[in-house]
C-alpha cells in the first residue's frame, strides 16, 4: 500500500490543535483522515461514491428481506 502524503493543511485536519473542534471530533472516535481522503475527492467524485454506498445499502436491505421470508416459509 502506497504511503499518504499530507498537505500541511491536511495535516491541521488530522493532527488538530488541541481545543479546536477537530480535536474534539477526533477525541470522539471520528477518522479525520477518511474526512480528508473525502475532501481530495471532487462533488462528482463524491456523489459517484454515494450512490454506489446507497446501491449497497439497497441491495443488502434487498438480502435481508428475501431472507427473512425464506426464514418464514422454513418455520
Amino acid at each position: 500500500m502506497d504511503k499518504v502524503i499530507y498537505t500541511e493543511r491536511e495535516m491541521g485536519l488530522i493532527d488538530p490543535k488541541p481545543g479546536t473542534k477537530a480535536a474534539a471530533a477526533r477525541d470522539f472516535g471520528i477518522d479525520l483522515s477518511l474526512t480528508v481522503s473525502n475532501l481530495r475527492l471532487t462533488p462528482e467524485e463524491r456523489i459517484r461514491q454515494l450512490d454506489r454506498h446507497v446501491d449497497g445499502i439497497r441491495e443488502l436491505r434487498r438480502s435481508l428481506r428475501w431472507l427473512s421470508r425464506a426464514s418464514e416459509r422454513a418455520a
